[in-house]
């Protein structure tokens, strides 16, 4: 256990800015989610096809991150952080404004890029001001104010819905991003700028085809149509490439180099296989309400906010308490909740008291929010500032490919096992998940064991 140093105010403040934009992201992607059909009636298309609102944000935001690197250390991160501020805020008045689906669907794309650089230039930009021993506290109060976007938007979108036209939900971002411009302006370190190596171009065509692609083809999985089977092969193709050459080229866009250090490979499959279990859960949970339980569409919504409100809650306590112990003893221990709180769940059927399965979810919800920061908080602090840039975008990057990955595989297994009943469906959808989270509990524990001895190689 160590004592953590004390945080300037200049850096709170100016970490409380970063929270401010991830936030805004954030609510976007859910207060869109909730206006869909809004759009589609509106626009006169089907549900195919403005699905695509949601998915080109998606696709926009996984092309945007392999640049980011480059752009920091070209223009300094905090630079780079007000400009996807500001681009993130022109899109959303384009998208306000889109006469059309295609459009929409067009500045989506875009909009999605913006926030994806946000992300990880914000995260950088906190890296950078604190240093590795206080960075724990500044990513959960980040993190706290992100996870409170999820919790608040549908209702938030559903109330605007209500009373205005689905434009509304893109005009909120409006004084919500201009509020953050403005404090940004003051209390944002803008960063050194430098002069980066040249851009791999080759390297950077392979990935940004391959990445949207894989992350696609994955959401996909469950329902594959020969098309998706194509952009998965051309996905899967590229990034394989794509890391073939980084590892040979003298600048690559990604420093996947850094993989092979102790404490930020076992980080990055940490987060992986986090992700994973997460985004797993976030599908099947709804499900497993309305279809083992028998909980209406609302009710299944409003019996899934306390664990919610757990995460957020311990995500906050996380960042605490990985100054103090360090990521790895966190993480492992958030690991092992998840675990513990997971087995149980393939023998609750209906007529299970829904005291124990609310206490399970929000004991599971504290779990997620002991386990996914700490893991990316020890990646970020076991690298210097000029990797800092590629550690962020790495730990993005393999976050929503474990999600993708362990959202397809749950809800395949459980389309299959349907055919023999709820009880089984589920049974073997959770067994599944109960197995992502297994995983996730062995990559934390290597994860406690490289920071310990990185500890040990430091002090002697």
């Amino acid at each position: 256990m160590t004592t953590a140093p004390p945080i300037p105010r200049t850096v709170w403040i100016a970490s409380g800015v970063m929270a401010l934009g991830g936030f805004l992201g954030n609510m976007d992607a859910s207060v869109v989610a909730v206006g869909l059909e809004s759009m589609r009636d509106s626009l006169g298309v089907t549900l195919v096809e403005i699905q695509w609102v949601a998915t080109a944000y998606l696709l926009g935001l996984s092309a945007a991150l392999p640049l980011t690197p480059w752009l920091g250390h070209r223009f300094g991160a905090g630079r780079l952080w007000l400009g996807a501020l500001a681009a993130f805020l022109l899109t959303s008045v384009a998208c306000a404004l889109a006469p059309d689906a295609g459009t929409l669907i067009g500045v989506r794309a875009g909009q999605g890029m913006a926030a994806g650089v946000m992300v990880t230039a914000g995260q950088t930009v906190i890296g950078l001001a604190v240093g590795p021993e206080r960075l724990g506290r500044t990513m959960g109060t980040l993190a706290l104010v992100v996870g409170l976007a999820p919790v608040i938007g549908p209702s938030v979108g559903g109330f605007l819905l209500a009373h205005f036209a689905w434009p509304v939900l893109f005009w909120l971002n409006v004084p919500i991003g201009l509020l953050a411009f403005g404090l940004a302006l003051r209390y944002v370190p803008r960063g050194d700028r430098g002069q980066p190596p040249p851009v791999d171009w080759r390297g950077l065509a392979l990935v940004s085809l391959g990445l949207p692609l894989l992350v696609y083809a994955l959401t996909e999985l469950a329902t594959p149509g020969s098309l998706d089977v194509v952009l998965a092969s051309i996905g899967t193709a590229a990034m394989g490439l794509f890391t073939w050459r980084s590892l040979r080229v003298p600048h690559p866009v990604l420093q996947l180099r850094l993989a092979a250090q102790p404490v930020l490979g076992t980080a990055l499959a940490s987060v992986l296989l986090g992700g994973a279990g997460m985004f797993g859960a976030v599908l099947l949970l709804p499900l497993w309400f309305q279809v083992r339980l028998g909980a209406g569409t609302a009710e299944s919504g409003v019996l899934l906010a306390p664990m919610g409100l757990a995460t957020t809650v311990f995500v906050f306590a996380a960042g605490r308490l990985t100054d103090r112990y360090g990521g790895g003893t966190v993480s492992l221990t958030g690991s092992l909740v998840v675990l513990a709180s997971t087995v149980p769940l393939p023998w609750l059927g209906p007529d299970a008291p829904m005291w124990l399965v609310q206490a399970l979810l929000v004991i599971r919800g504290a779990g997620l929010g002991l386990s996914v920061l700490p893991a990316s908080t020890a990646a970020y602090a076991s690298v210097g500032a000029a990797e800092l840039g590629h550690a962020t975008a790495l730990v993005n990057i393999v976050l929503r490919v474990g999600g993708a990955l362990g959202g397809a595989l749950c809800v395949i297994v459980l389309s299959q096992g349907l055919s023999a009943g709820p009880a089984a469906g589920f049974g073997w959808a959770f067994g599944v998940l109960a197995v992502l989270c297994a995983l996730g509990a062995v990559a934390t524990a290597g994860l406690r064991r490289a920071e310990r001895s990185s500890t040990v190689d430091n002090t002697a």
